[in-house]
């Protein structure tokens, strides 16, 4: 991907990912070939659609300089796209256009799109509580478990890290088998506010979270010994990297939705999403920097 990809263009994909037709591709700093001048050019960010079986393409621009954007700049994009086969220009300005511009712009059919945020106080009630969003990456590391055995079972099992489960007809390792049960009881969900509470009082943070097994699933040491737990705790580390979306409400072509963006230290993109309302729902555009994830350790 080209350096020049920056912040405001990246939160630009993210909104009309929100807004595109949902078979849509949506391509950030896509590189188009010129055949007139033979090199390939870079549109900001490409939407591909199909409509009544016609491959459509929609360039969009994105500007983020200091004051309205003039003429120039529109017949610059116009001729660029043109070149390439763009079917329809849109050009996303952060501080307007010039009156030059959006008459130019009008007269070639081409989308002017301001992207001024709200003010902080007019925010809708269907979006207030949105407000301060954020989110987080978490790493879990198995800590301990433990299991309780029916008072009828093999004195002589050993109960090591070389311990399989029987789940529906293959085996699985025993750190596997914890992993799972662990992540299908959507502890981060169900517990979120707890854990977050829990990492500030405590240096090593851990959660423990216990399962009832019935004697449903068959456990086998290395000495093939077998037994029937009838429950097992899982007892998990946790570490949290937690990032504020700065979300404020805005409108985009018309349309009100909610943004938000989080930058690390050298000012890189992490986060990026957009919300809008569609059928009474809240629907949500996220695009995340892999970067967030190997910042937990």
């Amino acid at each position: 991907m080209p350096a020049r990809t920056n912040e405001f263009q990246k939160l630009v994909k993210v909104i009309n990912h929100s807004l595109a037709p949902s078979n849509a591709k949506i391509t950030e700093s896509a590189m188009l070939y010129d055949p007139e001048s033979e090199i390939d050019r870079e549109i900001d960010i490409l939407i591909e659609s199909n409509l009544l079986n016609c491959n459509i393409k929609i360039g969009v621009e994105c500007t983020a300089v200091a004051r309205p954007l003039d003429v120039r700049a529109i017949e610059s994009f116009r001729e660029k796209h043109r070149k390439v086969g763009i079917n329809q220009i849109i050009v996303v300005s952060e501080k307007g256009f010039s009156s030059a511009a959006k008459k130019y712009a009008k007269k070639s059919h081409i989308r002017l799109l301001t992207f001024n945020s709200a003010k902080s106080e007019n925010w809708s009630k269907k979006f207030e509580k949105l407000k301060n969003l954020s989110m987080y990456a978490r790493n879990y590391s198995l800590r301990n478990l433990y299991v309780a055995l029916p008072d009828d079972a093999d004195k002589e099992f050993v109960f090591d890290n070389l311990v399989r489960i029987q789940v529906k007809g293959h085996y699985v390792a025993i750190h596997e088998f914890a992993r799972d049960i662990f992540v299908s009881a959507n502890v981060g969900k169900l517990a979120a506010g707890e854990l977050k509470a829990n990492e500030k009082g405590a240096e090593d943070p851990w959660i423990e979270v216990g399962f009832e097994l019935k004697g449903d699933y068959i456990f086998r040491d290395k000495n093939d010994r077998e037994v029937r737990p009838i429950q097992i705790t899982v007892v998990m580390n946790y570490k949290s990297n937690y990032r504020d979306l700065n979300t404020r409400q805005v409108e985009y072509d018309g349309n009100e939705l909610v943004i938000g963006s989080s930058l690390d230290e050298d000012n890189n993109n992490l986060v990026s999403i957009a919300i809008n309302e569609s059928e009474n729902n809240l629907v949500a555009s996220l695009e995340i920097n892999p970067k967030l994830f190997p910042a937990v350790k």
